[in-house]
């Protein structure tokens, strides 16, 4: 067995690596090979057992790392974020990439991938602002005076209180100090505003009376997070939102609402549970809300803002907003997306919506269809099952969306196994595991994808078994 130094004498220089790599890539630039060359090479000096080197001659050794270096190359180009199919029945996976999109909204964009009037107010020929491409959509839809979009709710809620709480009290109920994924916390959002948290009531329990009590000359705004990932059960009370905006409204202070989800009606019902609906809300008199565009809503990742158009209008003043404002495909994907809710139809034409909404019934006749697809030696593999989905992203958090799954019963292979070998076919299938077994849930995998969700089950369990 050679020794480490016998076999980093037989690496090749850069020089020798680069000519090979210059020829096989004639279009890239060689000063990112020769960075991509001295990193591999770092790399096999640093661990060489690793690469399974030894017993090697210099010209295999050669060979071996530039067959690595054509292939980080290629992912390169191919870049690491791509399409996986969706099988864990989550139908807003935040790892996921949340809602779907229809291919043909994508399409739509084609129209203003070029030059657009983006800031230009076409009648006049002057210069125009952004947020006009969605205010009178969001006042169709929702009933609010007007409203914008910046690039995700998180954005949203510090634009809100930046503009109307900054060196100023606003008052929270302790049973709304909420923290969604990524240790995103309502206290240190609000101290990153600028604002001073006012704690009110108990975890459990918030009367009127701690609102007032809790109002003086130094307050700016009452802020109410609506619990869209938890549930507080048992001994609870906290007044209605009708009454929370009275009192503000008779000391002059705003209401900002953090919806959240952002159900409309098409979703505010679901399995007989109930999400607030962003009209309901501004039907009450607040005069601020706030709520994700990829969650219920069924779009892209965005935060919108709607509200009485005072309110509205200083957010859209803040200077913050620079930093937070979406592109010009991101309003025109929005767009799009608020559009679909103009038909009788929109169930149909949202991805999201057409998940959440699929019954037990029609899961079982697509598992059934898409077992009897599979070869003869496969279908065995898999029984159907009664098992729920989740809506996922925080959204409905304890509510079961009944359904109907194929479960992977074959004890010879391991689950980890078989999901691991799903997760690196191509495209990538995501499962999830669950008493050792494989679950593969159709209420998450669009229709179009069955064929390729097939293969890559043929080709995973065939390596396999």
């Amino acid at each position: 067995m050679p020794s480490s130094k016998q076999l980093l004498s037989k690496l090749p220089s850069t020089y020798k690596l680069l000519t090979r790599l210059e020829k096989e890539f004639p279009h890239f630039k060689s000063e990112i090979l020769k960075i991509l060359i001295n990193e591999k090479l770092d790399e096999v000096r640093e661990n060489p057992e690793s690469f399974k080197l030894e017993g090697l001659s210099r010209e295999a050794i050669e060979f071996k790392l530039f067959d690595f270096l054509t292939h980080q190359i290629a992912a390169l180009e191919k870049g690491s974020l791509h399409k996986v199919i969706n099988a864990t029945g989550v139908v807003l996976h935040t790892n996921l990439g949340r809602a779907p999109l229809n291919s043909y909204w994508i399409e739509q964009l084609k129209d203003v991938s070029g030059y657009c009037n983006l800031e230009l107010d076409l009648k006049p020929g002057k210069r125009g602002q952004r947020n006009d491409h969605l205010g009178y959509l969001l006042h169709l839809l929702t009933g609010a005076e007007d409203g914008f979009a910046v690039n995700n709710n998180a954005a949203a809620v510090m634009l809100m209180l930046n503009t109307l709480g900054y060196q100023k009290e606003v008052i929270l109920s302790r049973g709304e100090m909420i923290e969604i994924g990524g240790s995103f916390r309502m206290p240190e959002v609000m101290k990153a505003s600028g604002c001073l948290l006012r704690e009110i009531g108990s975890t459990n329990k918030t009367h009127l009376g701690d609102y007032a009590e809790a109002i003086n000359e130094n307050t700016g705004a009452i802020l109410i997070c609506h619990p869209s990932n938890y549930e507080i059960q048992g001994f609870t009370h906290k007044p209605a939102l009708e009454e929370i905006v009275s009192l503000a409204h008779d000391h002059n202070l705003p209401v900002i609402y953090d919806l959240g989800s952002g159900s409309m009606p098409e979703t505010s019902y679901l399995a007989g549970a109930y999400e607030p609906e962003v009209q309901k809300i501004v039907e009450v008199g607040v005069d601020l809300i706030s709520f994700s565009g990829d969650k219920l809503l069924g779009g892209p990742q965005s935060g919108i803002i709607v509200g009485k158009k005072e309110y509205v209008q200083r957010c859209a003043k803040n200077h913050l907003l620079r930093a937070l404002r979406l592109d010009k495909l991101m309003i025109r994907l929005l767009q799009i997306v608020l559009s679909q809710y103009f038909y009788n139809d929109t169930q149909a034409r949202i991805p999201a919506h057409a998940a959440l909404l699929e019954d037990q019934q029609s899961l079982k006749k697509r598992c059934e269809q898409f077992l009897n697809s599979l070869s003869s030696d496969l279908r065995p593999q898999f029984e159907l099952e009664k098992m729920p989905g989740k809506v996922g992203s925080g959204a409905y958090p304890l509510l079961p969306l009944p359904g109907m799954v194929l479960k992977f019963v074959n004890s010879k292979i391991k689950a980890e196994t078989l999901a691991r070998s799903l997760r690196l076919q191509n495209p990538p299938v995501i499962t999830y595991v669950e008493d050792d077994q494989v679950i593969v849930d159709l209420r998450t995998v669009l229709p179009e994808e069955e064929g390729l969700l097939k293969q890559s089950l043929e080709q995973a369990l065939k390596a396999l078994i």
